[in-house]
């Protein structure tokens, strides 16, 4: 009986049951056992992200949520899944468990909380101007990456996001079908960002993430790894009002690519908030069977003012230093929803990354046909002292989406 177990070994259970609603379960074996959680559970580690699992096919709406903190276990009880709309894609997280949505048949968006079922319409469109016609036309967009400056409920919250869209009547399509836009809720058109003066316009936007009051977009082009820094202002009383200021950090290039093994290729970056500074992780592929096998992990820092006739410091003032080790932290990686942990708020845990399979978000055929390759959904797991850990539960392929990260 739970009475008669001492204190000291109540409270040993209790440390190897991280997960608050494993602590639950326990509290529902007996009386006994729930007043002894109620007395001794103290306070539970800080939540971490499930990774919700999609079904096969999508006419089946019910997604199985994977708890880190239960083992990376299936919590079957969370039948409120089965609300998310059927057929709907995946395409990001926000804190407080909203995600992001796109329905390819209606080519529309939505913000969707998994717990409170809230939604929020998305913008679907965006104008695109002919300065040499002096016309424009409107353009459907697909949201490849996306976040929010703040809770989709404050009325000052800002949607930043990596965006794909339709091609314009007479248009010729940049190389990479990846373009920069923000929005105000309630928006039914994106802005888009210019960004032809900062002379970066053959660079392709890999990520994006929210720190210090301003967007953070990653740019790469020819080994060289940028960051492009974007503030927004909005008035508070009049919605339909936002500027953008927006500047350049020139790297020192980086050239990854020569430092990997020829049986390995970049297959994603990410940008991560860690510690009140910038990360970049880098992932990495094995061309064999294409599958995760190594990561690594940089920090964006000031160069020091030594001469260098190559990349002259004024020219090329930050650089993407070496992180030898994650030094305690617990890494999330996600386009958009990216999150970083303390390894020490939750014993037993080590430092690690823990990823999701999202390579699709190159390969969707955005606009035509639809969609119809499916998800693998299988590359999911964590890296942590060099090595791969497959985590997570064997999932099923999908028709209809990438598994994704429900963040709390």
């Amino acid at each position: 009986m739970a009475d008669e177990l001492h204190d000291n070994l109540m409270d040993l259970i209790l440390v190897r049951v991280p997960c608050k609603v494993d602590r639950a379960s326990i509290s529902l074996v007996c009386k006994a056992w729930r007043d002894k959680v109620a007395r001794l559970g103290g306070q539970a580690p800080p939540p971490l992200p499930w990774l919700l699992l999609p079904s096969r096919f999508r006419n089946d709406p019910t997604f199985r949520a994977a708890c880190v903190l239960s083992g990376c276990s299936v919590h079957p009880q969370h039948n409120l899944l089965t609300t998310i709309p059927p057929g709907a894609r995946f395409v990001g997280s926000y804190d407080g468990a909203w995600n992001f949505l796109y329905f390819d048949e209606t080519r529309t968006h939505r913000l969707f909380n998994v717990r409170t079922r809230q939604v929020r319409m998305l913008p679907e469109a965006i104008f695109v101007y002919h300065d040499e016609h002096q016309t424009q036309s409107i353009c459907n967009v697909v949201i490849l990456a996306a976040t929010l400056s703040s809770s989709p409920d404050d009325s000052m919250c800002v949607g930043a996001a990596i965006i794909a869209r339709a091609q314009a009547p007479h248009e010729v399509l940049q190389p990479f079908n990846r373009w920069i836009a923000f929005w105000r809720m309630g928006w039914e058109m994106v802005a888009e960002v210019d960004v032809m003066d900062m002379g970066v316009n053959l660079y392709v936007t890999e990520d994006v993430v929210y720190h210090g009051r301003a967007f953070y977009f990653l740019l790469i082009h020819d080994g060289r790894y940028q960051i492009l820094v974007c503030t927004p202002n909005a008035n508070p009383e009049d919605p339909g009002d936002l500027t953008i200021n927006f500047n350049g950090r020139r790297f020192l290039p980086l050239a990854l690519e020569e430092r990997i093994s020829p049986l390995h290729r970049v297959i994603a970056r990410y940008l991560v908030v860690s510690r009140g500074e910038l990360l970049m992780v880098v992932r990495i592929k094995a061309v064999a069977d294409q599958q995760t096998c190594e990561f690594k992990v940089f920090r964006a820092k000031r160069r020091p003012q030594m001469p260098d006739y190559h990349y002259p410091v004024a020219q090329y003032p930050w650089e993407w230093s070496d992180l030898d080790t994650l030094d305690g932290r617990i890494l999330f990686v996600g386009y958009g929803c990216s999150r970083s942990y303390q390894a020490d708020a939750y014993p037993g845990f080590k430092p690690g990354i823990y990823f999701l399979d999202d390579g699709m978000f190159y390969e969707v055929p955005y606009f035509g046909g639809a969609n119809t390759r499916p998800y693998p959904c299988t590359d999911n797991g964590m890296w942590s002292e060099g090595r791969i850990q497959r985590c997570f539960p064997t999932p099923n392929s999908s028709d209809y989406s990438p598994p994704v990260w429900l963040l709390p």
